[in-house]
């Protein structure tokens, strides 16, 4: 992405790093059940919560596999985060909306295709 583009939406490297620690600790807490996490963390965890104790009880210390399933987690949603922050920055200017339909030109297709009704 265009560097000018990435520091007028916070999209740089310091912010992506902070957000990984920021989701990476509130996922700890959550699926440590030590602490509530903010309410995007909570969610995509309980969501995926007994997909995170599958794989922790198939593991043969399963406090490393929540600990490697938390990092899972805080890559997901600060990925998720980044994304969702670039596509507001992109509709903001304007570059997500569409145009309207295409227009159809009856001298190519007659009847046009919307007029003429499903296929028999």
């Amino acid at each position: 992405m265009p560097k000018a583009f990435s520091l007028t939406y916070g999209l740089d490297l310091d912010t992506e790093v902070s957000s990984f620690w920021a989701w990476l600790k509130d996922a700890r807490d959550v699926i440590g059940g030590a602490g509530e996490g903010n309410k995007q963390v909570r969610e995509l965890v309980e969501a995926q919560r007994a997909e995170i104790e599958r794989l922790a009880a198939a593991e043969a210390d399963p406090a490393a596999a929540r600990f490697a399933l938390s990092v899972a987690v805080a890559l997901v949603g600060f990925h998720y985060a980044s994304q969702q922050k670039l596509l507001n920055g992109l509709q903001d200017y304007g570059l997500l909306e569409t145009r309207g339909r295409p227009q159809i030109f009856d001298t190519i297709v007659e009847p046009s295709l919307e007029d003429s009704g499903p296929p028999r």
